[in-house]
């Protein structure tokens, strides 16, 4: 009886013929006249009709010349494959097959193959230059395509006859059946064989470094210049940068209709890791995403410190799907920007914000913002008249001040190199301390410019008590958003991970990497803040409390008072009113302030009301009035080192993507591979033992871990951290059209010098 494989006899699996190789099935067909030619056919073995099917022949080997890299096998090459060269299994062949060819200086390709309950019968390997390309598509009188760019494609192929063919025999062990050796063209050289097709693959590390690459808000360019750099050149990185390219590519097609269910997915996921995670979101008739809120259990607490003051911004460049990316930001008891909630919105009708702003409110306990500052829109200010009614609401200087270079910048008057106006302007804006004071200067510096005419001035000057600090000096805190670099801080933080391009998943990725590094930031302050005191610079027990309370940050604010008191203010009258004493003080500036002094004084520069800090005016007075240290009132607990104690109404709980035990041992083992590599660095014998001991690991793990290798699906899910879903309920939008801005307004110098450089064709 003959060896069988699941019952069924060999003499049985080879009734169907194997193919011959192609040059002797070609010639056996008498199909080859002309050995030159390169236009007649040859056959070849349809596996699936049991068929022989017509193909372009091979042309006979080339005839080695001096401009050739190579056209034999070397001398040194590593073994060469023979008939009846046996393997353990097909995929040693392929794998040794290929080692072959990458010595030898060519690629592979799998060519045909027989199984038959999933064993592999017979398969063939050939020279990746084996036939020929279908020409019809590139006839010379072929008409092109409509709305179709065609790509050129560069020829590689030209009918070599390498190959092996390779066979499961009796004794359960694939051999080599038949081969060709030789080749019809130059083969290549030592140093470009790392490009080989067939040789290249995008390895464990450099798929680690591409997405932790792209996390930190990187492209794909630089995580391939890392490669490069840390695997001693380009043919040790193992891929082309096109490859790592495709990779990814294959990433963003893999998640196109599942974007937005797997973004949902992510919020839930962090909804189990936490309870406090908070998220919602609403999809229209088709299932398709249209609002999405989350704030995590660091944010909400962070609100519960900070809800003073919060900035909502809508403005920002929106991803991939036009959707609005609509983050609310606070200010910490650093002065550092916070992240508080963050959106995704379809639209800007109101109704979009009206049901962001009660989402908010859901979040956050059912309180509202103290003061909120936003931009310009309608809908926003008519959402936030309606859901958070005892709010105040300012309009963000920034975006107002960015937008005057490109208001008035063609007016020669304010362009002129002698021109004061942009002093003047931001004096105006900036110094005014009542309305009068700003009307009065408004008005003139405009007149004085030729600007009173101008439509978007005017309407600026309309709404001037939305967003003129003047107005709204009384409000508590209010000044501790107004300044520009605050704003521009903000925008410079979301600008990373925010951009037309992006995916949900893209962004999510990226965005928790931005957020943990803003949450370093705030550590990093907090150790400064208790773990060190700032350097005094006066013997005032004042400062000295100051500097035992405050932050370094907002000390260093208080610091510049106390020093002002001492050196820059004197008191120039005392008068009493109605049992209030009013003690005038100047500083040397234009402006005397009246202090009225009573269990709490306060002053008419209100820098302790719209800041929070006392001001220079007010330490004089205490000093004269024989009070060694300010009363507890001046020190506000948001500012203090240790506000985050006072309120705990939610606990801290460690966010993490993944297992943070487990990411804590990669990086440990990484380093200490790390380690060992720098010590065997410069001695072969140490780095030959190092290897050789890495290599005897290989094993023992294997048996210790699964032996299945990951498909790039599993790949993919392990990078996103959530499951792709083959059916999807919650679609991506489309054909969503916002008036959110896709790039930083420029100011009128910068468009002017960008026109300079334009080339005149």
């Amino acid at each position: 009886m003959g060896w069988e494989i699941d019952g069924v006899t060999l003499e049985q699996r080879e009734a169907v013929q194997p193919p011959p190789p192609l040059g002797e099935a070609a010639a056996a067909a008498g199909l080859i006249d002309d050995l030159q030619s390169r236009v007649v056919g040859a056959l070849t073995f349809d596996q699936e009709n049991c068929d022989w099917l017509l193909l372009p022949a091979p042309t006979p080997p080339k005839s080695p010349s001096l401009t050739d890299e190579t056209s034999s096998t070397p001398k040194n090459a590593s073994i060469k494959p023979y008939v009846g060269m046996p393997f353990e299994n097909i995929h040693a062949a392929e794998k040794f097959y290929k080692e072959y060819a990458h010595d030898i200086g060519f690629a592979v390709r799998v060519g045909q193959q027989r199984k038959d309950n999933d064993i592999v019968l017979w398969k063939r390997f050939m020279c990746s230059r084996q036939g020929f390309r279908d020409n019809k598509d590139n006839a010379v009188n072929a008409p092109p395509s409509e709305g179709k760019k065609k790509r050129n494609f560069a020829e590689t192929r030209c009918g070599c006859d390498a190959y092996i063919y390779v066979k499961l025999d009796a004794d359960n062990r694939y051999t080599i059946q038949s081969m060709v050796d030789e080749h019809n063209h130059g083969l290549v050289s030592p140093d470009k064989r790392h490009l080989l097709r067939s040789n290249r693959s995008v390895s464990e590390r450099a798929k680690n470094t591409l997405f932790n690459c792209h996390k930190a808000s990187m492209g794909t360019s630089q995580p391939y210049r890392l490669l490069h750099v840390s695997e001693g050149g380009f043919d040790n990185v193992g891929c082309t940068l096109r490859d790592l390219q495709n990779y990814y590519r294959d990433l963003r097609k893999k998640i196109t209709n599942a974007d937005a269910e797997m973004f949902v997915a992510q919020l839930e996921r962090k909804k189990k890791i936490n309870p406090d995670f908070f998220y919602d979101f609403a999809v229209d008739e088709q299932g398709r995403l249209v609002h999405v809120f989350w704030a995590d259990a660091v944010s909400r607490k962070n609100y519960s410190h900070f809800c003073d003051v919060i900035s909502f911004d809508s403005t920002y460049s929106t991803n991939q799907y036009n959707m609005i990316f609509a983050p609310f930001t606070g200010v910490n008891h650093h002065l550092q920007n916070i992240f508080i909630a963050g959106a995704f919105l379809a639209n800007e009708k109101v109704e979009s914000y009206e049901w962001l702003f009660k989402t908010f409110l859901v979040a956050m306990g059912g309180v509202a913002p103290r003061l909120i500052i936003t931009d310009e829109a309608a809908s926003i200010r008519a959402a936030i008249a309606k859901i958070f009614p005892d709010s105040v609401h300012r309009l963000c200087m920034w975006h107002i001040m960015e937008k005057f270079p490109e208001k008035v910048g063609g007016y020669s008057s304010v362009n002129d190199e002698n021109s004061d106006f942009w002093p003047r302007l931001n004096a105006c804006v900036w110094g005014s301390e009542t309305g009068e004071e700003f009307e009065s200067d408004w008005n003139s510096l405009m007149s004085e410019y030729g600007l009173d005419g101008n439509e978007w001035i005017q309407n600026r000057y309309r709404i001037r008590e939305e967003w003129i600090p003047a107005y709204y000096m009384d409000v508590p805190l209010a000044g501790v958003l107004r300044t520009t670099s605050r704003s521009e801080s903000a925008n410079g933080f979301f600008s990373h991970f925010i951009h037309r391009k992006l995916s949900f998943v893209e962004f999510w990725l990226r965005f928790e990497t931005a957020l943990e590094w803003q949450r370093q930031e705030e550590l990093k302050a907090d150790n400064k803040s208790i773990h060190s005191a700032p350097q005094l610079k006066t013997s005032w027990p004042m400062e000295k409390q100051g500097s035992v309370l405050y932050t370094h940050e907002v000390f260093l604010s208080f610091q510049k008072e106390v020093v002002a008191a001492r050196d820059h203010c004197w008191v120039q009258n005392i008068t009493l009113s109605d049992e209030m004493k009013i003690v005038t003080i100047g500083d040397g500036r234009k402006k005397d302030r009246d202090i009225h002094v009573s269990m709490m004084p306060t002053c008419s520069c209100k820098l302790f009301l719209s800041r929070g800090i006392p001001c220079r005016h007010i330490i004089l007075v205490l000093r004269g009035e024989k009070q060694v240290e300010l009363p507890v009132d001046y020190f506000l607990q948001r500012w203090e080192k240790r506000c985050k104690r006072y309120w705990n109404t939610l606990d801290d709980k460690i966010l993490e993507s993944n297992d943070p035990a487990m990411r804590k041992k990669i990086a440990n083992v990484r380093n200490k591979f790390e380690d060992l590599i720098r010590k065997a660095n410069n001695s072969e014998e140490g780095m030959d033992f190092l290897l050789l001991g890495i290599s005897n690991l290989e094993e023992p793990l294997d048996q210790m871990t699964s032996p299945n290798k990951q498909s790039k699906q599993d790949e993919y899910e392990a990078f996103i951290g959530c499951h792709i879903p083959n059916e999807v309920t919650v679609h991506p939008p489309t054909d969503i059209c916002s008036k959110g801005r896709s790039k930083r307004i420029k100011k009128s110098k910068e468009v002017n010098a960008c026109k300079k450089k334009r080339k005149v064709p």
